[in-house]
């Protein structure tokens, strides 16, 4: 048994590596890893050099963002009978023990399931992520459970390799912003048109460091925009959860603060 990670890596070199650091760590099935850069600044280029020489994965570079159709790009490019798993990777998780055999074990338990995520549907408030709840039908068989999931279960999966084989593949969520961002809506709607279902774990494998209010104040203007080319009114409502609001300084950066907090 053997899976291929494609993890895709845009700027926040930081958190490319500790997403890097983490999977060589932890994962203990025999893989291969390709991380595919989309254009990022030079000091997460360094980085990834860096990281490269170290751990020896194969490291694209391209030369334009392309969002999550860089996923398609190694796809088309790698003989899919060599893995019987595809695991698609941000750039900003750290992934814990045994997150690879955890979820390796769902797909044996549950052969109706052709997508799973690392996470629960629920997000782990007591660490200060910031999310919601995803709707999602509990199921258990033979000691194991998941979460069957009405929606998407986000880019951060595992995917079994026939899916790739018969076609499936991912498209971009264009912004007026300039962001691309993978359609992990479509591909999960794609999955299940296939004749499979899409799942979320029964708990945390790996945790989303690019939802938590750590990074968040890092990186404030960085998330802003990002969420401004989405979804910031439930960006600002999910911080609200915190006692938290984005606020726009005098000089034009953004800022948070506790609510009713003058500025």
């Amino acid at each position: 048994m053997k899976m291929l990670t494609i993890m895709l890596s845009w700027n926040r070199p930081h958190l490319i590596q500790k997403t890097i650091e983490s999977y060589i760590r932890e994962t203990t099935v025999l893989y291969d890893l390709i991380v595919v850069d989309n254009a990022s600044n030079k000091e997460t280029v360094k980085e990834l050099e860096v990281l490269k020489e170290k751990h020896n994965f194969r490291l694209e570079l391209l030369k334009e963002n392309m969002g999550g159709l860089a996923f398609n790009y190694i796809l088309d490019s790698i003989n899919l009978n060599d893995y019987d798993y595809i695991h698609f990777s941000e750039n900003d998780i750290e992934y814990l023990p045994n997150w690879d055999k955890t979820l390796i074990k769902k797909l044996e338990t549950f052969p109706k399931v052709g997508q799973i995520s690392p996470f629960s549907p629920f997000p782990q408030s007591n660490i200060g992520e910031f999310s919601w709840k995803k709707p999602a039908t509990f199921v258990s068989s033979n000691n194991q459970s998941i979460y069957f999931a009405k929606n998407n279960v986000g880019t951060n999966c595992i995917v079994r390799t026939e899916l790739i084989k018969q076609g499936l593949r991912w498209k971009n969520i264009e912004t007026n912003q300039g962001f691309r961002f993978p359609n992990d809506l479509l591909f999960s709607i794609k999955v299940k048109k296939m004749g499979w279902n899409v799942a979320f774990n029964d708990q945390y494998v790996g945790i989303n460091w690019g939802h938590n209010i750590t990074e968040l104040q890092k990186e404030l203007d960085y998330y802003v925009k990002n969420h401004k080319s989405k979804s910031f009114q439930r960006f600002k409502k999910q911080l609200r959860n915190f006692n938290l609001e984005i606020y726009e300084d005098e000089d034009g950066s953004y800022k948070l603060r506790k609510i009713n907090q003058s500025t």
